[in-house]
């Protein structure tokens, strides 16, 4: 189950033309999809729908399913919005076999302003068919004027494919977008639902399968599985390295965290507990020796391994040569310390795991990190991910995937961007890239400290034997999953702190 780009879909709608199914074929199917959704919401025969629709294929879409729908014996006015001139063959070809399989059904709007009372009356449903995933300009002041009409009207809406207005890629509000409480998505989830306006617009996201080829995703460069509920549930426990009975704190494995001076405690104590409520036998903890005493109290599972600021190298030479992972950013200031420790950990062989501090030194010096010896994932959030890629943070939030794929493309690493929505892209070792779009969550994950029990949790699986990018893709569902748990309402959602999220993991 994948989420396309607008680009993606309409490859993908290309492919399969081209291998032999008519382009009126997958019309058919997209509406009869759409009917059967509508059927069950709408029993009753004496429904009155409106069903509107634009000059392109969408409008092809609507003219389908008004067909389709007066065929069953609904009540069914549609109305056009547009330029007629600008039609393109697909909604021309539906208009005709509408003229004539009903030839006493007119369709408002054509005929020009005489048509108001259509728009007008008043509807059960409302079918937005204006623009599909092809819109990528601001709508002109007419088009923004209508669809806020439309959204102020009563009756349950219902958007073919995407909202009318809505970018189908980035998710952006084209100055106005068709409120739907339910969409009904056509082969493909499109990654603009996922972003920014598109979770309030589309509502609840149905998908419809219109029969596209298989075989060209293979040529989609811009697609992403979608991580749910439902694919964690199904792949969890085959996925992850099993405990067993016959064990010890050894067979799970030891997880580093690296704090420097000044740095924030309670980022790396978050990240310690989170390891091992994910599982790891082991937590140390490598840090100023003026900090013993409360890593001590704070966490007493964790092994904790001071260290002297003149001896900095050689006491983290020694400290990694028992560890299974490495983590480095929470807690980590960003000064000549914190420098000399992440140039350490990347010219060595210990995985590791880096976020916040470590990202933004990694963002001074990118060249060390291209060169770096050891396996990683990283896990930025926008801002810190607008500074790995020399950008503005608004620039990154809109094109969340793009710079996902090519800053992981280019420096060959696994990473996540994490976000209300978080992108992940794996990096295997042929070096073929794979983007995930992570939907498990929700937004009491909106609190200082998630990020570090993330990490931690990441960090905690590396440990205990997982791939790096099983250990990336799995954690971040993980933590995801953990938020669910505790914040099953509202309430629980607002009140949710980061401890909340460790209490709940697994």
């Amino acid at each position: 189950m994948y989420a396309l780009t607008s680009k993606g879909m309409q490859y993908m709608d290309e492919y399969t033309i081209n291998t032999g199914i008519p382009s009126a074929v997958l019309m058919e199917n997209a509406a009869k999809g759409v009917v059967d959704k509508l059927v069950k919401l709408f029993p009753d025969k004496s429904s009155r729908f409106l069903v509107v629709c634009g000059p392109g294929n969408n409008g092809g879409d609507a003219v389908c399913v008004a067909r389709w729908l007066l065929h069953l014996g609904y009540q069914v006015n549609i109305y056009f919005i547009g330029n007629i001139e600008k039609a393109s063959q697909e909604f021309g070809r539906q208009v005709k076999i509408l003229a004539k399989a009903y030839p006493s059904e007119q369709i408002a709007g054509m005929r020009g302003a005489g048509d108001a009372d259509v728009i007008q009356a008043e509807y059960d449903c409302i079918i937005d068919g204006i623009f599909g995933i092809g819109l990528n300009k601001r709508l002109g002041y007419n088009y923004v004027k209508f669809i806020e009409y439309l959204n102020s009207k009563s009756g349950y809406k219902v958007a073919l494919d995407v909202p009318s207005g809505l970018n189908a890629t980035t998710g952006e509000s084209m100055d106005a977008v068709f409120l739907a409480d339910m969409t009904v998505t056509f082969a493909n989830y499109k990654t603009g639902m996922f972003f920014a306006d598109g979770v309030a617009a589309c509502g609840d996201i149905e998908l419809v399968d219109i029969g596209t080829v298989e075989s060209g995703y293979d040529k989609v460069q811009d697609k992403l599985f979608i991580c749910d509920n439902e694919f964690l549930d199904s792949t969890l426990d085959d996925a992850l390295v099993r405990r067993t009975e016959q064990s010890h704190k050894g067979t799970y494995g030891s997880v580093g965290i690296v704090v420097s001076s000044n740095g924030m405690l309670g980022a790396s104590m978050l990240a310690a507990k989170a390891a091992y409520r994910t599982g790891c036998g082991l937590v140390k903890i490598f840090c100023p020796s003026k900090y013993t005493g409360f890593f001590n109290v704070s966490i007493p599972e964790a092994v904790v391994v001071p260290y002297k600021s003149d001896d900095v190298v050689g006491a983290l030479a020694d400290f990694m040569k028992k560890l299974d992972v490495v983590l480095l950013g929470p807690g980590l200031k960003e000064d000549s310390t914190g420098r000399l420790l992440i140039k350490q950990i990347l010219a060595g062989s210990v995985p590791a795991v880096l976020d916040a501090g470590a990202l933004n030194l990694i963002a001074k010096n990118l060249k060390t990190f291209r060169k770096r010896k050891c396996e990683c994932v990283i896990t930025p959030h926008v801002g810190e991910m607008a500074k790995l890629c020399g950008e503005d943070t608004k620039i990154i939030q809109k094109n969340r995937i793009g710079f996902t794929r090519k800053f992981s493309e280019k420096f060959q690493v696994s990473m996540v961007l994490k976000s209300d929505k978080s992108v992940i892209s794996l990096i295997d070792k042929r070096k073929r890239q794979s983007l995930y779009l992570n939907t498990v969550g929700n937004s009491g994950l909106a609190t200082a400290g998630s990020g570090d029990v993330q990490a931690g949790v990441i960090a905690s699986l590396i440990a205990q034997g997982n791939t790096v990018n099983d250990s990336l893709l799995y954690g971040t569902m993980l933590h995801g999953r953990a938020a669910e748990k505790f914040g099953e309402d509202e309430a629980s959602r607002r009140k949710m702190m980061a401890g909340d999220i460790v209490e709940n993991l697994f």
